[in-house]
């Protein structure tokens, strides 16, 4: 294992903290040193989040609360450089810290709970997780349960004293359930996911690794999913903060 640290301070996009590190490595050793894992409420952050964040009170304070944000959009990443222009910041694609955050607990023997998506894409997810790099799993709950159900399914993440606990429910339930259960175990570290046990398993194809390079994997998502037209229009909005220096 590397010895490199990330060391703060934190770097604010549109007054919201953001870390930053110089690879995944370095990153992935900060969050997982050792068996003493970094706790705490990881946050993947891009454009898309910090427009919410302005007329969601809820997740502007989840966002601004001490969670380990980390730039996962290449948007937030271009904002760093430009406003810290001495920064050594690449983007951390939550799809890929969850891949390395898993070889790490499976090299270091950490316990981790598995909670969203659907029940057999979960199931895969699992199973792939134990052969692949033998995650020790010690629970997994996908995510077709209600309000009523949410402080059993919290017990049972307690109960299980998993150290890492990530969840793919979409943004932002995912956020706020992360938030509640932190609230109530705080001594592990948490991540919201989206639809990353998807394209773990192989279900969702990611854009090739030409394009994720250059920084286009939305446009690649465009592509295939054209009705995300609308959501990216309203990005505009925040190309204006970045253009206009109001990071």
């Amino acid at each position: 294992m590397s010895n490199r640290q990330l060391t703060p301070p934190y770097f604010t996009i549109r007054e919201i903290p953001v870390y930053g590190a110089p690879s995944m490595e370095a990153f992935t050793d900060f969050l997982l040193p050792s068996q003493d894992v970094h706790t705490g409420r990881l946050i993947a952050l891009n454009a898309e989040k910090v427009l919410t964040a302005e007329h969601n009170a809820l997740l502007h304070q989840i966002l601004t609360s001490g969670g380990i944000n980390y730039p996962d959009g290449i948007s937030i990443v271009r904002s760093i450089r430009k406003k810290y222009p001495n920064s050594k910041v690449t983007r951390i694609a939550g799809a890929d810290l969850w891949q390395s955050l898993m070889q790490r607990a499976g090299a270091l023997a950490i316990p981790v709970y598995l909670v969203g998506s659907q029940p057999s894409v979960l199931t895969q997810t699992a199973e792939r997780l134990q052969q692949q790099w033998q995650v020790p799993l010690v629970g997994q709950q996908d995510g077709y349960f209600d309000e009523t159900q949410t402080g059993q399914v919290i017990e049972r993440i307690k109960a299980s004293r998993a150290k890492i606990i990530t969840v793919a429910m979409g943004s932002p339930r995912q956020e706020l359930f992360i938030q509640r259960c932190y609230e109530a175990y705080p001594d592990a570290l948490y991540m919201g996911v989206g639809g990353t046990y998807d394209v773990f398993i192989g279900k969702v194809k990611r854009a090739p690794l030409l394009w994720q390079r250059l920084g286009l994997e939305w446009l690649y998502r465009l592509i295939r999913q054209p009705l995300r037209l609308k959501r990216q229009l309203k990005l505009l909005k925040y190309q204006g903060y970045h253009w206009r220096g109001e990071l």
